[in-house]
């Protein structure tokens, strides 16, 4: 692989992580020019892999049909996308990553699952040919969700997923953990209710930490990138590659 790729899917992974990323502090954290990391940010903005601003670029998410093979949080997708059936019904929580999915499914109409007004709004505009369902709830303010014991309880009847995609902040073999306890129980009911599980996350979730956790099911697929903390080992687990500032760094080949 030429050096150039690798690095460009470095950046596409810390836009991810981000949101943004500045062009000067870039090119000091890679060891190359400036010129460099432009010329990346041009070619990688006339691919529609992000949007230059000043001084930098921003993360954008991806268009249905387009070329997704390098970008991170599209493999992740792609990954998750194997295990879902058309016309399933998908929990999603209010994270980038459920977008990125949604936006794989292209070809797999589903029903959506969601309680996250801001997701809602989003999967509302999208084009794509899928069905959206919202528990309904009154909006708790401290975590954007609506949230009721009523439309808590619906996931396990009304509103029962086949698949509860999960995004957590905070991944052990074990445990999934949330910053907010109207998250981890929402993340918890889907969890228990739904006949599959699937956890997408990058890898940097793998060594975070979040106060409200709780046990996975055994029904447990964790989707994330091959960066593994010692000691990791649940027993369903798929990864994509992963690069690191050392390995491009160490990289053979050259630029192009």
């Amino acid at each position: 692989m030429y050096v150039a790729q690798e690095r460009r899917a470095y950046i596409l992974r810390l836009l991810q992580q981000r949101g943004s990323i500045r062009s000067a502090a870039l090119a000091r954290e890679l060891g190359v020019t400036d010129e460099t990391i432009r010329t990346d940010l041009v070619d990688m903005q006339a691919q529609g892999l992000l949007k230059r601003v000043h001084g930098g670029a921003r993360y954008i998410l991806p268009t249905p049909g387009s070329d997704a093979s390098t970008r991170p949080d599209c493999q992740l997708a792609q990954l998750a996308c194997r295990h879902i059936e058309k016309g399933m019904r998908i929990y999603l929580e209010a994270d980038m990553l459920s977008l990125v999915l949604v936006s794989q499914l292209e070809k797999k109409p589903c029903s959506l699952i969601c309680n996250s007004p801001e997701l809602l709004t989003k999967l509302s505009a999208s084009p794509l040919p899928h069905k959206i369902i919202c528990p309904g709830g009154v909006l708790n303010k401290e975590c954007q969700l609506l949230d009721s014991p009523a439309s808590l309880q619906s996931l396990h009847d009304a509103c029962k997923p086949d698949i509860a995609l999960l995004c957590p902040p905070a991944l052990r073999s074990d445990v999934a953990a949330y910053r907010h306890p109207v998250q981890a129980a929402w993340a918890r009911a889907a969890a228990e209710a739904a006949a599959r599980v699937l956890i997408m996350v990058p890898s940097q979730a793998l060594y975070a930490h979040a106060p409200h956790a709780f046990p996975l099911p055994q029904n447990c697929t964790i989707i994330t990138e091959n960066n593994l903390p010692p000691h990791f080992n649940h027993p369903d687990t798929e990864l994509i590659p992963y690069i690191s500032v050392e390995d491009l760094q160490q990289a053979d080949g050259f630029d192009y």
